[in-house]
């Protein structure tokens, strides 16, 4: 198809309207570029903030699972008279009720003043005291056997200890004699308890 300068009058409105259409066509495209960018960049941003939200989450989760397993261990504790003043009549009553179930010749024991020990600055040193009271255990026994039950037996009781060492002499006079004490022993142990830093211990 041939045009020439005679045609130009009847087809300057079409090329105008074709004019209007590629800029249109062209300003669409330029649009459509950048919503789709900025689509992108919002999906991103999403992204981002819901990973950001859920390990957040997952953080307040298990701290509320720690703060959990802390609670049930401290509870554990009072209960086993290990936090809270130290139960030195308990122990003593303890030991004297082993001693009769376990027919044990006698115990004699000797309680040091309670001490402090130093925790450092880590997180138990910033909220709790360590103490440890000192005891002297002196056994009369028949056999090695009733040491060895009364501590089994001192460990089911409330609170908490650490047995240092144990010495034992055999009496090899007597050790003949059925209803006589044949051995004598001696035991060191530290019973341990735990104050919060709010609270007074009494010396």
């Amino acid at each position: 198809m041939k045009f020439s300068t005679k045609d130009l009058p009847h087809i300057r409105g079409l090329l105008i309207m074709l004019a209007l259409a590629l800029v249109l066509g062209a300003v669409v495209v330029y649009v459509s570029d950048g919503v789709l960018a900025e689509a992108q960049q919002a999906k991103i941003v999403a992204d981002r903030e819901w990973s950001e939200a859920r390990s957040k989450l997952e953080r307040t989760k298990n701290e509320q699972e720690d703060l959990q397993g802390y609670y049930h261990q401290y509870q554990a504790l009072v209960e086993q008279n290990v936090i809270g003043q130290e139960r030195r009549l308990d122990w003593i009553e303890a030991i004297e009720k082993i001693r009769n179930q376990l027919n044990i010749f006698s115990v004699k024991y000797k309680l040091e003043p309670q001490e402090t020990l130093n925790l450092g600055t880590n997180s138990l040193g910033n909220s709790f005291d360590l103490h440890r009271s000192n005891m002297t255990l002196n056994f009369s026994l028949l056999h090695e056997g009733q040491l060895l039950d009364f501590f089994d037996a001192l460990t089911e009781t409330k609170g908490m200890y650490l047995l240092e060492s144990c010495s034992l002499t055999r009496n090899d006079v007597v050790r003949q004699l059925r209803f006589t004490p044949n051995i004598q022993a001696e035991c060191s142990l530290g019973w341990i308890t735990l104050n919060e830093k709010s609270q007074k211990v009494n010396k």
